[in-house]
C-alpha cells in the first residue's frame, strides 16, 4: 500500500493523504488515536472518502516527518473504528430492552411490597439473565473496544460496574442502574430525533402527489413521476415541488426555508422559483429544471447531513479529554476501594464518572447550529467550518454580486426640462432603448416596466456604436446615450447638465442623456448598486469584533473607493486579479488574522478556498464558488454573512455551557461518591440528568435566531423612483 503524502504545510496547519484512511474508511478513528501523543497536536480533520486527513499543530511543534511516522503504517484489518453506540433512530431492540427491564424491576417492587421474597420472577438467576439483555449494547461496545485495541470508553466504566454488582450478587441494584441508563440514552435518542424532524419538516418540499400540466389538462402523478422540463400547476397554501421557472401566472411565494427573506417575493412568469417554498397567495405553473435530490432543498439536505458528521477542531478535544478520563475513573475507582474496601462506593464512582455528556456537548451543538443555518439558508458544509467562522478576524469581500447587486440599475433620474417629469424622462429614455441590447439599456427598460410607466413606441432605431442608441418619435429625433451621442449631434449640454454630469460620476455612476427634439430634457444614472442594508451589515461585524474588513475588486479604484465610501469600509483594493486577492489572503494570515473571503464569482475560487472560511454569496454564484466555499448563501440576502458570524459564536458558548455542565457534574459526582453520599442508582440518575440537559441545552440552538441589522433585501423592490429636479 502506498505511503502517507504530504500535501501541504502552512502556519501550525498540514494536510495529507493517508490511503488506509480511504481503503478503510472504518479505520478513520484511529488517526486521532495514534495522533493524540505528539506534543503540540490541536485538532485534525478527516475526509474518508478522499483519504485527505488536515492536522492543526502548535507552529513552533510542527513536526511533519512526526505525522508521517505516526500515520504510516496501515492498522490491521479486524482493527475497526471506536464504535458508536446509539444512533438518532431508535431501534425494536431499544424498546424490548425498556420494556423487560422495566417490567422485571416492577414485579420486584411488587414481591417486596406484597412481602413474598419466594416470587418466582424475583430469582436471582432471572434477574442475573435479564441484567445482561438489558446491558447488551455497553457489554458489546466494550468488547469491541478491548478487541479493536482501541482506549476503554463509556461502555468500559458501565460494563466494570455491572460485573462488580453481579459478582456481590446485588442484581437489582445492577438491572435497575442498567435499565435508567437505557432510558437516558433512549431520551437522548428521542431529542436528537427531534432536532433533526424539526430541520427536515423545515427543509421538505412536503408534496407526495402534484398537479402535472400536460397538454392544457393538469393530470396527479406522484413526485417522483415529474421530470425535467414538465410543467406543475402550483395552487395557494402548497410547497412548490421543483426548482424551476414560472411560465404562467402569478404569485407570492415565501422562500424563507431557502434564501432566508423574511417577506413572501412576488413571482410572475420568468421568476426562478425553488422546490420546498410555499405559495402563500394566487397560483403558478412552473417548468421544472431540476427535480428531486437535485434541486436546492434536496442538496441544502444532502450537504447538512455530510456537514453533521464533521468534526470540529473543539469536537477532537472533547474525544481526546474522554480517552484520557475513563482511565482516571478506573483509577480512581480502585483507590477508592482499596481506601475504603467498599465494593458498592467503587462501582459508584464507575459509574458517576462516566464522561458521557461531555461527549455529546459538542456534537450535538454543531449538528443543531447547522440543521439552523439550512433553514435560514445558510449551508455550513461542516463542524470545522462553523467553528471557523466564529474565530473570525478579518472579513475579504469581493465587490460585483458581492456588496452590489452585479448587474447595472438605474439609480437616478436628472429632470432638465419643466416640460417633462422624472416618469416621462423614464419613458422616453426606455422608448428609444427598447430594443437595444447592451446591458445599460437592459437595466432602463427593466426599471422602466417595473415602476409600470408608459413606454411611447418609436417609428424607427439605430444603434450609434459605443454611444447609444437614435430613433425616430412621432416625426421628432430621440437621442438616448451618452454625452459624446449629444455632441456629435450638435445637441448643446448647458454648464448645469455639465455639473450633473460630473456629480453623477464621482458617485460612481454612468451617465446616460436623453435628448427629445434637439433638446437635453434629462439624465439617468445607472451603476451596479450597493446591496440594501450591506452598510449596516458592515457596522455589524464590526460590532462582533471583527478588527480587518476589506473591499477587494478588479474594478478601477475610482468605482471601488466609491462603494467603500457608502458602507464605511477604509481598506480597498482595486485592479485585484485572482493571484492577487490570493496574496491578500495570505498576508491577512501571516498577520495572525482568521480570515473570511466572502465572494461569488469563478476568479473568487482560489481566493475562497485559501481564506480559513470561504464564504460564497448569492444564488447567482458560480459553480465553482459553490463547491469551493466553506459556507454557501442561498439567497443574496447579504445578513446572512453577519447572522452565520454570530450563530457560530452563540453555538460556541452553548459548547462552553455543556462541557461546564458535564465536567461540573462529574466532578461533584465524583466527590460525593468518594465520601459515600451517592448510591449506584442515584449515580445512574445524575448520569441520566447530564446527558439530557447537554441535548436539551443544544437543541436550542434549532431555533436561535440571530441577531441581525436592519431589513436587507436581496433584490431591489419597485417603488418609485428618486427624482432629481433642477429648477
Amino acid at each position: 500500500m502506498p505511503g502517507v503524502v504530504v500535501r501541504s504545510v502552512a502556519a501550525g496547519r498540514a494536510r495529507l493523504t493517508v490511503p488506509w484512511v480511504r481503503d478503510r474508511p472504518g479505520s478513520a478513528g484511529m488517526v486521532d488515536e495514534r495522533l493524540t501523543g505528539i506534543s503540540g497536536f490541536r485538532a485534525l480533520r478527516i475526509f474518508p472518502r478522499t483519504g485527505s486527513v488536515v492536522i492543526w499543530m502548535a507552529p513552533d511543534l510542527l513536526d511533519v516527518d512526526r505525522l508521517v511516522a505516526a500515520l504510516d503504517d496501515a492498522p490491521p484489518s479486524s482493527a475497526p473504528a471506536r464504535p458508536t453506540r446509539s444512533t438518532p433512530d431508535s431501534s425494536t431492540g431499544e424498546v424490548a430492552r425498556l420494556v423487560v427491564g422495566g417490567a422485571v424491576l416492577a414485579l420486584v417492587a411488587l414481591r417486596r411490597l406484597l412481602g413474598r421474597p419466594r416470587f418466582a420472577f424475583g430469582s436471582q438467576g432471572l434477574l442475573g439473565a435479564v441484567t445482561v439483555f438489558t446491558g447488551l449494547p455497553f457489554f458489546r461496545g466494550a468488547l469491541r473496544s478491548l478487541r479493536g485495541g482501541a482506549h476503554p470508553g463509556t461502555d468500559s466504566l458501565v460494563t466494570a460496574a455491572t460485573v462488580i454488582s453481579l459478582v456481590l450478587r446485588e442484581n437489582v441494584v445492577a438491572l435497575t442502574v442498567l435499565w435508567l441508563l437505557n432510558i437516558g440514552e433512549f431520551l437522548q435518542t428521542l431529542t436528537l430525533r427531534r432536532t433533526r424532524r424539526a430541520i427536515e419538516e423545515l427543509l421538505t418540499i412536503g408534496e407526495e402527489r402534484v398537479w402535472l400540466v400536460r397538454e392544457g389538462a393538469e393530470v396527479e402523478v406522484a413526485l417522483d413521476d415529474v421530470e425535467p422540463d414538465d410543467v406543475v400547476a402550483v395552487y395557494e397554501h402548497h410547497r412548490i415541488p421543483v426548482d424551476g421557472h414560472v411560465v404562467s401566472g402569478d404569485a407570492l411565494v415565501d422562500q424563507a426555508a431557502i434564501t432566508g427573506e423574511a417577506l413572501p417575493v412576488y413571482a410572475r412568469e420568468g421568476t426562478h422559483v425553488y422546490a420546498g417554498t410555499i405559495v402563500t397567495s394566487g397560483s403558478l405553473n412552473v417548468r421544472a429544471s431540476l427535480v428531486g435530490r437535485d434541486t436546492t432543498v434536496g442538496r441544502i439536505i444532502s450537504r447538512v447531513e455530510e456537514a453533521q458528521s464533521d468534526r470540529a477542531p473543539i469536537q477532537t478535544v472533547a474525544a481526546r479529554f474522554t480517552r484520557r478520563f475513563v482511565p482516571v475513573s478506573f483509577a480512581l475507582a480502585a483507590l477508592t476501594y482499596a481506601v475504603t474496601r467498599d465494593a458498592r462506593r467503587a462501582m459508584t464512582m464507575l459509574l458517576i464518572a462516566c464522561p458521557c455528556a461531555a461527549g455529546l456537548a459538542t456534537p450535538t451543538a454543531i449538528s443543531a447550529a447547522i440543521g439552523n443555518g439550512a433553514r435560514r439558508g445558510t449551508l455550513i458544509k461542516g463542524g470545522t467550518h462553523l467553528e471557523g467562522v466564529g474565530r473570525v478576524t478579518a472579513v475579504v469581500f469581493d465587490k460585483t454580486g458581492t456588496l452590489t447587486f452585479g448587474r447595472p440599475l438605474v439609480t437616478s433620474v436628472v429632470t432638465l426640462s419643466d416640460s417633462f417629469t422624472a416618469d416621462e424622462v423614464m419613458g422616453l429614455a426606455a422608448s428609444g432603448e427598447l430594443h437595444a441590447r447592451h446591458p445599460l439599456a437592459q437595466a432602463i427598460v427593466a426599471r422602466t416596466e417595473e415602476q409600470h410607466l408608459h413606454i411611447p413606441i418609436h417609428q424607427a432605431c439605430e444603434v450609434v456604436l459605443g454611444m447609444g442608441m437614435r430613433a425616430e418619435l412621432d416625426g421628432t429625433r430621440l437621442l438616448v446615450g451618452s454625452p459624446a451621442l449629444l455632441r456629435r449631434h450638435g445637441v448643446r449640454l448647458t454648464d448645469e447638465a455639465q455639473g450633473w454630469t460630473e456629480q453623477l460620476r464621482r458617485g460612481g455612476e454612468t451617465v446616460i442623456c436623453i435628448a427629445h427634439d434637439e433638446d437635453l430634457i434629462g439624465m439617468l444614472g445607472v451603476s451596479d448598486a450597493v446591496r440594501s442594508g450591506a452598510a449596516t451589515v458592515i457596522q455589524q461585524l464590526r460590532d462582533l469584533g471583527v478588527s480587518r474588513l476589506v473591499l477587494l475588486t478588479g474594478d478601477a479604484p475610482e468605482t471601488a473607493q466609491v462603494v467603500a465610501d457608502a458602507l464605511g469600509i477604509t481598506e480597498v483594493h482595486a485592479h485585484a486579479l485572482p493571484e492577487g486577492k490570493l496574496q491578500l489572503i495570505r498576508d491577512l494570515q501571516s498577520e495572525g488574522h482568521t480570515v473570511a473571503m466572502v465572494g461569488d464569482g469563478t476568479n473568487d475560487a482560489p481566493a475562497l478556498a485559501l481564506a480559513d472560511v470561504g464564504i460564497s454569496m448569492g444564488e447567482h454564484s458560480s459553480h465553482v464558488a459553490l463547491e469551493t466555499a466553506d459556507i454557501a448563501l442561498a439567497g443574496n440576502d447579504l445578513r446572512q454573512v453577519a447572522a452565520v458570524v454570530e450563530l457560530s459564536r452563540h453555538t460556541l458558548r452553548v459548547v462552553r455551557q455543556n462541557y461546564g455542565l458535564a465536567i461540573g457534574v462529574n466532578l461533584a459526582g465524583l466527590l460525593a461518591s468518594a465520601g459515600g453520599s451517592v448510591n449506584p442508582v442515584l449515580a445512574a440518575l445524575l448520569h441520566n440528568t447530564s446527558s439530557i440537559a447537554v441535548v436539551g441545552n443544544s437543541a436550542r440552538l434549532v431555533s436561535h435566531t440571530p441577531h441581525l441589522p436592519g431589513t436587507a433585501g436581496d433584490e431591489p423592490r419597485a417603488a418609485p423612483l428618486e427624482g432629481r429636479r433642477v429648477r
